[in-house]
Protein backbone atom coordinates (compact mmCIF):
# COMPACT_ATOMS: atom_id res chain seq x y z
CA UNK A 1 0.00 0.00 0.00
CA UNK A 2 1.51 3.32 -1.07
CA UNK A 3 1.69 6.48 0.99
CA UNK A 4 2.85 10.03 0.47
CA UNK A 5 6.55 10.61 0.90
CA UNK A 6 7.31 12.73 3.94
CA UNK A 7 8.81 16.12 3.27
CA UNK A 8 12.19 17.07 4.67
CA UNK A 9 11.75 19.42 7.60
CA UNK A 10 14.00 22.45 7.33
CA UNK A 11 16.27 22.97 10.32
CA UNK A 12 15.35 26.28 11.90
CA UNK A 13 17.03 28.13 14.71
CA UNK A 14 14.89 28.82 17.77
CA UNK A 15 13.08 32.13 17.62
CA UNK A 16 14.61 34.92 19.61
CA UNK A 17 12.45 36.60 22.23
CA UNK A 18 10.54 39.65 21.12
CA UNK A 19 12.90 42.56 20.84
CA UNK A 20 10.58 45.02 22.56
CA UNK A 21 8.06 44.37 25.30
CA UNK A 22 4.62 46.02 25.48
CA UNK A 23 5.90 48.17 28.36
CA UNK A 24 8.83 49.40 26.30
CA UNK A 25 6.59 50.20 23.35
CA UNK A 26 4.30 52.22 25.63
CA UNK A 27 7.02 54.27 27.34
CA UNK A 28 8.73 54.97 24.03
CA UNK A 29 5.64 56.94 23.06
CA UNK A 30 6.85 59.64 25.47
CA UNK A 31 9.02 60.92 22.65
CA UNK A 32 8.05 64.51 21.96
CA UNK A 33 10.79 66.10 24.06
CA UNK A 34 10.96 69.77 24.97
CA UNK A 35 13.79 71.43 26.93
CA UNK A 36 13.23 74.57 29.00
CA UNK A 37 16.13 76.49 30.58
CA UNK A 38 15.53 77.74 34.12
CA UNK A 39 17.65 80.18 36.13
CA UNK A 40 18.77 77.56 38.61
CA UNK A 41 18.36 73.90 39.52
CA UNK A 42 14.85 72.46 39.25
CA UNK A 43 14.23 71.12 42.75
CA UNK A 44 10.60 70.00 42.64
CA UNK A 45 7.81 69.17 40.17
CA UNK A 46 4.15 68.62 41.05
CA UNK A 47 1.12 67.90 38.87
CA UNK A 48 -2.30 69.36 39.55
CA UNK A 49 -4.52 66.37 40.49
CA UNK A 50 -7.50 67.97 38.76
CA UNK A 51 -8.18 68.87 35.14
CA UNK A 52 -6.46 70.31 33.11
CA UNK A 53 -3.58 68.59 34.99
CA UNK A 54 -1.05 71.40 34.68
CA UNK A 55 2.25 71.04 36.52
CA UNK A 56 4.15 73.41 38.81
CA UNK A 57 7.94 73.64 38.52
CA UNK A 58 9.97 74.96 41.45
CA UNK A 59 13.30 76.60 40.65
CA UNK A 60 15.30 79.29 42.39
CA UNK A 61 12.93 81.99 43.76
CA UNK A 62 9.89 81.27 41.63
CA UNK A 63 7.29 78.66 40.81
CA UNK A 64 6.10 78.34 37.21
CA UNK A 65 2.91 76.62 36.13
CA UNK A 66 3.11 74.92 32.73
CA UNK A 67 0.06 74.10 30.66
CA UNK A 68 -0.48 70.40 30.11
CA UNK A 69 -1.93 71.15 26.68
CA UNK A 70 0.66 73.56 25.23
CA UNK A 71 3.66 72.93 27.54
CA UNK A 72 4.05 76.69 27.89
CA UNK A 73 4.23 78.79 31.08
CA UNK A 74 0.78 80.10 31.98
CA UNK A 75 1.40 81.45 35.49
CA UNK A 76 4.47 82.50 37.49
CA UNK A 77 4.58 82.75 41.29
CA UNK A 78 7.52 85.01 42.19
CA UNK A 79 6.50 86.75 45.41
CA UNK A 80 9.09 84.94 47.49
CA UNK A 81 11.84 86.60 49.49
CA UNK A 82 14.30 83.74 49.16
CA UNK A 83 14.81 80.37 47.48
CA UNK A 84 11.54 78.44 47.25
CA UNK A 85 11.10 74.69 47.79
CA UNK A 86 8.55 71.99 46.97
CA UNK A 87 5.47 73.71 45.61
CA UNK A 88 2.52 71.29 45.66
CA UNK A 89 -1.23 71.33 44.98
CA UNK A 90 -4.18 70.55 47.19
CA UNK A 91 -6.29 67.51 46.34
CA UNK A 92 -9.04 69.67 44.76
CA UNK A 93 -6.45 71.53 42.68
CA UNK A 94 -7.61 74.97 43.85
CA UNK A 95 -4.73 75.91 46.14
CA UNK A 96 -0.95 75.80 45.80
CA UNK A 97 1.47 75.91 48.74
CA UNK A 98 5.24 76.46 48.75
CA UNK A 99 7.86 76.92 51.44
CA UNK A 100 10.96 79.09 51.16
CA UNK A 101 14.33 79.54 52.80
CA UNK A 102 12.95 82.14 55.25
CA UNK A 103 10.71 79.50 56.85
CA UNK A 104 7.41 80.80 55.48
CA UNK A 105 4.81 78.55 53.87
CA UNK A 106 2.76 80.58 51.38
CA UNK A 107 -0.67 79.46 50.12
CA UNK A 108 -1.90 80.78 46.75
CA UNK A 109 -4.83 80.33 44.48
CA UNK A 110 -3.64 77.87 41.83
CA UNK A 111 -4.00 80.34 38.97
CA UNK A 112 -3.77 83.71 40.74
CA UNK A 113 -0.17 84.45 41.73
CA UNK A 114 -0.84 88.06 42.65
CA UNK A 115 -2.54 87.58 46.01
CA UNK A 116 -1.24 85.45 48.89
CA UNK A 117 -4.22 83.78 50.53
CA UNK A 118 -2.32 82.65 53.60
CA UNK A 119 1.21 82.96 54.96
CA UNK A 120 2.17 80.45 57.65
CA UNK A 121 5.23 81.19 59.74
CA UNK A 122 6.24 77.54 59.92
CA UNK A 123 9.73 78.02 61.32
CA UNK A 124 12.72 80.31 61.52
CA UNK A 125 14.64 77.71 59.52
CA UNK A 126 14.19 76.95 55.81
CA UNK A 127 11.00 75.01 55.14
CA UNK A 128 11.76 72.31 52.56
CA UNK A 129 8.52 70.30 52.66
CA UNK A 130 4.98 71.68 52.29
CA UNK A 131 2.05 69.41 51.51
CA UNK A 132 -1.71 69.41 51.85
CA UNK A 133 -3.40 66.36 53.31
CA UNK A 134 -4.95 64.37 50.42
CA UNK A 135 -8.18 63.70 52.35
CA UNK A 136 -8.47 66.73 54.61
CA UNK A 137 -8.35 69.97 52.64
CA UNK A 138 -7.79 72.06 55.78
CA UNK A 139 -4.71 70.19 56.96
CA UNK A 140 -1.26 71.37 55.91
CA UNK A 141 2.00 69.72 56.87
CA UNK A 142 5.44 71.35 56.85
CA UNK A 143 8.96 70.12 57.58
CA UNK A 144 11.80 72.52 58.26
CA UNK A 145 15.50 72.40 58.97
CA UNK A 146 14.82 72.55 62.71
CA UNK A 147 14.06 68.79 62.32
CA UNK A 148 10.42 69.26 63.34
CA UNK A 149 7.41 68.27 61.24
CA UNK A 150 4.32 70.37 61.94
CA UNK A 151 0.64 69.84 61.14
CA UNK A 152 -1.43 73.00 60.58
CA UNK A 153 -5.08 73.86 60.18
CA UNK A 154 -5.21 76.60 57.53
CA UNK A 155 -8.40 78.01 59.08
CA UNK A 156 -6.39 78.65 62.31
CA UNK A 157 -2.84 78.97 61.07
CA UNK A 158 -1.49 81.05 63.94
CA UNK A 159 -0.41 77.92 65.82
CA UNK A 160 0.54 74.40 64.79
CA UNK A 161 -1.94 71.69 65.77
CA UNK A 162 0.77 69.08 66.22
CA UNK A 163 4.54 68.97 66.22
CA UNK A 164 6.20 65.69 65.27
CA UNK A 165 9.71 65.35 66.64
CA UNK A 166 12.28 62.61 66.97
CA UNK A 167 14.40 63.23 63.87
CA UNK A 168 18.10 63.80 64.52
CA UNK A 169 18.75 65.33 61.10
CA UNK A 170 16.95 67.30 58.40
CA UNK A 171 13.53 66.02 57.33
CA UNK A 172 13.38 66.10 53.54
CA UNK A 173 10.24 64.15 52.69
CA UNK A 174 6.75 63.49 54.05
CA UNK A 175 3.98 61.23 52.77
CA UNK A 176 0.50 60.18 53.83
CA UNK A 177 -0.71 56.58 54.01
CA UNK A 178 -3.81 55.87 51.87
CA UNK A 179 -6.90 54.63 53.72
CA UNK A 180 -5.32 55.81 56.99
CA UNK A 181 -5.59 59.63 57.18
CA UNK A 182 -4.16 59.67 60.70
CA UNK A 183 -0.81 58.12 59.67
CA UNK A 184 2.11 60.27 58.51
CA UNK A 185 5.48 58.91 57.37
CA UNK A 186 8.62 61.07 57.31
CA UNK A 187 12.10 60.49 55.90
CA UNK A 188 15.16 62.33 57.18
CA UNK A 189 18.88 62.49 56.61
CA UNK A 190 19.53 60.31 59.65
CA UNK A 191 18.43 57.34 57.51
CA UNK A 192 15.19 56.53 59.35
CA UNK A 193 11.61 56.34 58.12
CA UNK A 194 9.35 57.36 61.00
CA UNK A 195 5.64 56.64 61.19
CA UNK A 196 3.46 58.95 63.29
CA UNK A 197 -0.14 58.59 64.44
CA UNK A 198 -1.82 61.98 64.78
CA UNK A 199 -4.44 60.51 67.15
CA UNK A 200 -1.79 59.55 69.67
CA UNK A 201 -0.87 61.95 72.44
CA UNK A 202 2.70 63.17 72.21
CA UNK A 203 5.02 63.79 69.30
CA UNK A 204 7.10 60.60 69.27
CA UNK A 205 6.82 58.17 66.33
CA UNK A 206 5.04 54.82 66.58
CA UNK A 207 8.05 53.03 65.11
CA UNK A 208 10.88 53.65 62.67
CA UNK A 209 12.45 51.78 59.73
CA UNK A 210 16.19 51.93 59.11
CA UNK A 211 17.11 52.79 55.52
CA UNK A 212 20.86 53.03 56.33
CA UNK A 213 21.28 56.02 54.00
CA UNK A 214 20.13 59.66 54.11
CA UNK A 215 16.56 59.59 52.77
CA UNK A 216 15.86 61.92 49.87
CA UNK A 217 12.22 61.02 49.19
CA UNK A 218 9.45 58.77 50.49
CA UNK A 219 6.18 57.79 48.85
CA UNK A 220 3.27 55.53 49.69
CA UNK A 221 2.16 53.12 46.96
CA UNK A 222 -0.55 51.23 48.88
CA UNK A 223 -2.21 51.24 52.33
CA UNK A 224 0.47 48.81 53.55
CA UNK A 225 3.58 49.68 51.50
CA UNK A 226 5.95 52.65 51.58
CA UNK A 227 8.96 53.25 49.33
CA UNK A 228 11.98 55.23 50.53
CA UNK A 229 14.99 56.26 48.46
CA UNK A 230 18.45 57.21 49.61
CA UNK A 231 21.93 56.40 48.47
CA UNK A 232 22.06 54.46 45.22
CA UNK A 233 18.97 52.35 45.94
CA UNK A 234 15.37 52.43 47.09
CA UNK A 235 13.61 50.11 49.51
CA UNK A 236 10.02 48.92 49.79
CA UNK A 237 8.66 48.54 53.33
CA UNK A 238 5.68 46.61 54.65
CA UNK A 239 3.91 48.64 57.32
CA UNK A 240 2.04 45.66 58.73
CA UNK A 241 5.14 43.63 59.59
CA UNK A 242 7.65 46.53 59.72
CA UNK A 243 9.97 44.65 57.38
CA UNK A 244 11.76 45.35 54.14
CA UNK A 245 10.11 43.67 51.16
CA UNK A 246 12.39 44.70 48.28
CA UNK A 247 15.61 46.59 47.71
CA UNK A 248 16.64 47.71 44.25
CA UNK A 249 20.03 49.27 43.47
CA UNK A 250 19.74 50.01 39.75
CA UNK A 251 21.54 53.36 39.96
CA UNK A 252 25.17 54.41 40.28
CA UNK A 253 24.52 57.54 42.31
CA UNK A 254 22.00 58.89 44.80
CA UNK A 255 18.31 58.35 44.03
CA UNK A 256 16.73 61.78 44.39
CA UNK A 257 13.01 61.51 43.66
CA UNK A 258 10.13 59.01 43.45
CA UNK A 259 6.73 59.17 41.79
CA UNK A 260 3.94 56.63 41.57
CA UNK A 261 1.00 56.28 39.21
CA UNK A 262 -1.58 53.54 38.81
CA UNK A 263 -4.63 52.61 36.70
CA UNK A 264 -3.45 54.42 33.57
CA UNK A 265 -3.49 53.50 29.87
CA UNK A 266 -0.45 51.25 29.94
CA UNK A 267 0.32 47.50 29.86
CA UNK A 268 1.44 48.04 33.46
CA UNK A 269 -1.31 48.46 36.04
CA UNK A 270 0.99 50.69 38.09
CA UNK A 271 4.44 52.23 37.74
CA UNK A 272 7.09 53.58 40.09
CA UNK A 273 9.34 56.24 38.54
CA UNK A 274 12.71 56.98 40.15
CA UNK A 275 15.38 59.56 39.23
CA UNK A 276 19.04 59.73 40.19
CA UNK A 277 22.10 61.96 40.14
CA UNK A 278 23.61 59.72 37.45
CA UNK A 279 21.13 61.25 34.98
CA UNK A 280 18.82 58.25 34.70
CA UNK A 281 15.07 58.11 35.15
CA UNK A 282 13.80 54.51 35.34
CA UNK A 283 10.37 52.91 35.45
CA UNK A 284 9.75 49.97 37.80
CA UNK A 285 6.78 47.60 37.88
CA UNK A 286 5.49 47.05 41.46
CA UNK A 287 3.52 43.99 40.35
CA UNK A 288 6.62 42.32 38.87
CA UNK A 289 8.92 42.50 41.90
CA UNK A 290 9.93 46.06 41.02
CA UNK A 291 11.86 45.08 37.90
CA UNK A 292 13.08 47.79 35.53
CA UNK A 293 10.81 48.13 32.51
CA UNK A 294 12.17 51.25 30.83
CA UNK A 295 14.49 54.19 31.35
CA UNK A 296 15.75 57.49 29.99
CA UNK A 297 19.21 59.09 30.15
CA UNK A 298 19.47 62.86 30.58
CA UNK A 299 22.40 65.20 30.13
CA UNK A 300 22.95 65.99 33.82
CA UNK A 301 21.91 64.97 37.33
CA UNK A 302 18.14 64.66 37.75
CA UNK A 303 16.87 66.24 40.98
CA UNK A 304 13.11 65.79 40.50
CA UNK A 305 10.69 63.95 38.27
CA UNK A 306 6.93 63.54 37.96
CA UNK A 307 4.42 61.88 35.66
CA UNK A 308 0.87 62.87 34.75
CA UNK A 309 -1.88 61.60 37.09
CA UNK A 310 -3.59 58.35 36.21
CA UNK A 311 -6.91 60.00 35.33
CA UNK A 312 -5.37 62.53 32.93
CA UNK A 313 -7.44 62.48 29.74
CA UNK A 314 -5.36 64.63 27.38
CA UNK A 315 -1.67 64.56 26.64
CA UNK A 316 0.42 62.70 29.23
CA UNK A 317 3.79 64.05 30.33
CA UNK A 318 6.95 62.85 32.00
CA UNK A 319 8.78 65.85 33.44
CA UNK A 320 12.35 65.78 34.77
CA UNK A 321 14.21 68.65 36.42
CA UNK A 322 18.00 68.72 36.35
CA UNK A 323 20.75 70.33 38.39
CA UNK A 324 21.91 72.27 35.31
CA UNK A 325 18.62 74.18 35.25
CA UNK A 326 17.17 72.26 32.31
CA UNK A 327 13.59 71.08 32.45
CA UNK A 328 12.86 68.10 30.16
CA UNK A 329 9.24 67.50 29.18
CA UNK A 330 8.45 64.26 27.35
CA UNK A 331 4.92 63.98 26.02
CA UNK A 332 2.72 61.09 24.93
CA UNK A 333 0.11 62.71 22.74
CA UNK A 334 -3.53 61.78 23.02
CA UNK A 335 -4.74 59.37 20.36
CA UNK A 336 -7.36 60.89 18.08
CA UNK A 337 -10.70 59.13 18.25
CA UNK A 338 -12.82 58.77 15.11
CA UNK A 339 -16.19 60.45 15.03
CA UNK A 340 -18.06 57.75 13.18
CA UNK A 341 -18.95 54.67 15.14
CA UNK A 342 -20.19 51.63 13.33
CA UNK A 343 -18.61 52.48 9.99
CA UNK A 344 -15.18 52.70 11.61
CA UNK A 345 -15.71 49.35 13.29
CA UNK A 346 -16.59 47.64 10.03
CA UNK A 347 -13.69 49.37 8.31
CA UNK A 348 -11.31 48.12 10.99
CA UNK A 349 -12.64 44.57 10.64
CA UNK A 350 -12.65 44.37 6.84
CA UNK A 351 -9.61 46.57 6.30
CA UNK A 352 -11.42 48.40 3.47
CA UNK A 353 -12.91 51.83 3.33
CA UNK A 354 -16.72 51.79 3.35
CA UNK A 355 -18.47 52.73 0.09
CA UNK A 356 -21.65 54.69 -0.49
CA UNK A 357 -25.10 53.15 -0.07
CA UNK A 358 -25.71 53.01 -3.85
CA UNK A 359 -22.52 51.08 -4.41
CA UNK A 360 -23.33 48.65 -1.59
CA UNK A 361 -26.82 48.09 -3.05
CA UNK A 362 -25.35 47.39 -6.45
CA UNK A 363 -22.75 44.94 -5.13
CA UNK A 364 -25.20 43.18 -2.83
CA UNK A 365 -24.75 39.42 -3.02
CA UNK A 366 -21.55 39.56 -5.08
CA UNK A 367 -19.57 37.72 -2.42
CA UNK A 368 -22.20 35.05 -1.83
CA UNK A 369 -20.92 31.58 -2.80
CA UNK A 370 -24.04 29.54 -2.17
CA UNK A 371 -22.58 27.71 0.78
CA UNK A 372 -25.90 27.80 2.62
CA UNK A 373 -27.93 25.90 0.00
CA UNK A 374 -25.41 23.91 -2.00
CA UNK A 375 -22.26 21.89 -1.45
CA UNK A 376 -19.55 23.42 -3.56
CA UNK A 377 -16.78 21.20 -4.87
CA UNK A 378 -13.64 23.07 -5.77
CA UNK A 379 -12.04 21.21 -8.66
CA UNK A 380 -9.03 23.49 -8.88
CA UNK A 381 -5.75 21.67 -8.67
CA UNK A 382 -3.83 22.73 -5.62
CA UNK A 383 -0.41 24.04 -6.39
CA UNK A 384 2.21 21.77 -4.94
CA UNK A 385 5.13 23.25 -3.11
CA UNK A 386 8.21 23.49 -5.22
CA UNK A 387 10.67 20.71 -4.45
CA UNK A 388 14.17 21.98 -3.81
CA UNK A 389 17.14 20.46 -5.59
CA UNK A 390 18.57 18.73 -2.53
CA UNK A 391 15.15 17.24 -1.73
CA UNK A 392 14.89 15.86 -5.26
CA UNK A 393 18.35 14.30 -5.04
CA UNK A 394 17.66 12.77 -1.64
CA UNK A 395 14.36 11.31 -2.85
CA UNK A 396 16.26 9.80 -5.79
CA UNK A 397 18.96 8.42 -3.42
CA UNK A 398 21.64 10.54 -5.08
CA UNK A 399 23.58 11.32 -1.91
CA UNK A 400 26.66 12.86 -3.49
CA UNK A 401 24.62 15.24 -5.67
CA UNK A 402 22.52 16.21 -2.62
CA UNK A 403 25.71 17.16 -0.75
CA UNK A 404 26.97 19.22 -3.69
CA UNK A 405 23.63 21.08 -3.93
CA UNK A 406 23.95 22.15 -0.30
CA UNK A 407 26.90 24.44 -1.14
CA UNK A 408 25.63 26.25 -4.22
CA UNK A 409 26.04 30.06 -4.06
CA UNK A 410 23.17 31.82 -2.29
CA UNK A 411 22.10 28.78 -0.28
CA UNK A 412 20.85 29.77 3.19
CA UNK A 413 22.78 28.48 6.17
CA UNK A 414 19.67 26.77 7.55
CA UNK A 415 19.17 24.81 4.31
CA UNK A 416 22.81 23.70 4.20
CA UNK A 417 22.55 22.55 7.80
CA UNK A 418 19.32 20.72 6.93
CA UNK A 419 21.07 18.72 4.17
CA UNK A 420 24.01 17.78 6.40
CA UNK A 421 21.71 16.72 9.23
CA UNK A 422 19.45 14.73 6.88
CA UNK A 423 22.38 12.80 5.39
CA UNK A 424 23.76 12.14 8.87
CA UNK A 425 20.37 10.94 10.08
CA UNK A 426 20.13 8.51 7.16
CA UNK A 427 23.70 7.27 7.74
CA UNK A 428 24.92 8.39 4.29
CA UNK A 429 27.88 10.59 5.26
CA UNK A 430 30.49 8.14 3.93
CA UNK A 431 28.51 7.42 0.76
CA UNK A 432 28.15 11.14 0.03
CA UNK A 433 31.91 11.71 0.53
CA UNK A 434 33.18 8.88 -1.72
CA UNK A 435 35.33 9.68 -4.77
CA UNK A 436 35.95 13.35 -4.03
CA UNK A 437 38.89 15.53 -4.90
CA UNK A 438 40.30 18.82 -3.64
CA UNK A 439 37.77 21.04 -5.42
CA UNK A 440 34.75 19.11 -4.09
CA UNK A 441 36.02 18.97 -0.50
CA UNK A 442 36.88 22.67 -0.29
CA UNK A 443 33.24 23.99 -0.05
CA UNK A 444 32.49 21.54 2.76
CA UNK A 445 35.57 22.54 4.79
CA UNK A 446 34.87 26.25 4.19
CA UNK A 447 31.37 25.87 5.57
CA UNK A 448 32.63 23.83 8.54
CA UNK A 449 35.06 26.61 9.50
CA UNK A 450 32.11 29.02 9.77
CA UNK A 451 29.71 26.53 11.35
CA UNK A 452 32.06 25.50 14.15
CA UNK A 453 31.49 28.92 15.78
CA UNK A 454 27.74 28.32 16.08
CA UNK A 455 26.70 26.00 18.89
CA UNK A 456 23.62 24.94 16.90
CA UNK A 457 25.70 23.40 14.11
CA UNK A 458 28.89 22.44 15.97
CA UNK A 459 27.82 18.81 16.56
CA UNK A 460 27.02 18.27 12.88
CA UNK A 461 30.34 19.86 11.82
CA UNK A 462 32.30 17.55 14.13
CA UNK A 463 30.71 14.43 12.61
CA UNK A 464 31.41 15.48 9.02
CA UNK A 465 34.99 16.61 9.70
CA UNK A 466 35.76 13.31 11.47
CA UNK A 467 34.68 11.31 8.41
CA UNK A 468 36.66 13.61 6.06
CA UNK A 469 39.83 13.08 8.13
CA UNK A 470 39.28 9.33 8.12
CA UNK A 471 38.66 9.00 4.37
CA UNK A 472 41.04 11.61 2.98
CA UNK A 473 43.94 11.77 5.41
CA UNK A 474 46.58 11.24 2.70
CA UNK A 475 44.88 13.68 0.32
CA UNK A 476 44.88 16.40 2.97
CA UNK A 477 48.62 16.01 3.53
CA UNK A 478 49.44 16.25 -0.17
CA UNK A 479 47.18 19.28 -0.83
CA UNK A 480 48.50 22.61 0.53
CA UNK A 481 45.06 24.23 0.31
CA UNK A 482 43.21 21.51 2.20
CA UNK A 483 46.02 21.18 4.73
CA UNK A 484 45.87 24.93 5.41
CA UNK A 485 42.11 24.74 5.87
CA UNK A 486 42.46 21.86 8.34
CA UNK A 487 45.06 23.86 10.32
CA UNK A 488 42.74 26.89 10.39
CA UNK A 489 39.90 24.67 11.51
CA UNK A 490 42.06 23.26 14.31
CA UNK A 491 42.93 26.80 15.45
CA UNK A 492 39.25 27.70 15.38
CA UNK A 493 38.42 24.74 17.60
CA UNK A 494 41.16 25.70 20.07
CA UNK A 495 39.87 29.28 20.12
CA UNK A 496 36.31 28.13 20.81
CA UNK A 497 37.53 25.84 23.60
CA UNK A 498 39.43 28.76 25.16
CA UNK A 499 36.31 30.97 24.97
CA UNK A 500 34.22 28.25 26.61
CA UNK A 501 36.72 27.94 29.49
CA UNK A 502 36.77 31.70 30.01
CA UNK A 503 32.97 31.79 29.98
CA UNK A 504 32.91 29.10 32.66
CA UNK A 505 35.32 31.15 34.80
CA UNK A 506 33.14 34.24 34.46
CA UNK A 507 30.05 32.20 35.30
CA UNK A 508 31.73 30.97 38.48
CA UNK A 509 32.66 34.52 39.48
CA UNK A 510 29.09 35.71 38.95
CA UNK A 511 27.75 32.81 41.03
CA UNK A 512 30.06 33.80 43.89
CA UNK A 513 28.91 37.41 43.68
CA UNK A 514 25.21 36.55 43.49
CA UNK A 515 25.23 33.90 46.23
Amino acid sequence: MSSNRQRIVTSRAPLLPQQTTPEQRYWRQYSSAQLVKEHNSVTHIAFNPQSPYDFAVTSSTRVQVFSSRTRQVVKTFSRFKDVVYSASYRADGKLLVAGDATGLASVYDSYNPRAILLSVNASTHPTHVTKFHPQDNKSLITASDDRVTRVWDISHAYEAQLELTGASDYVRSVCFVPSAPHLIATGSYDGLVRLYDTRKEGSSPIYSLNHDQPIEDIISISPTQVVSCGGSNFKVWDLTSNKKLYERGNFNKTVTCLDYVENFDSPMQSALVASSLDGHVKVFDPLDNFKVKFGWKFSSAVLSCAISPSDATGNRHLVAGMSSGLLAIRTKKKEKKSKAGQSDVSEAITGRKSKSNNFQRMMRGSEYEGDQEHIIHNDRVRQQRRVRAFERYINQFKWSEALDSAFVPGMAKELTLTVLQELRKRGKIRVALYNRDESSLEPLLNWCMKGIEDVRSAVTVVDWVAVVLELYGNTLESSPILRGMIVDLRNKVREEVYKAKEAQKIEGMLQLLSS
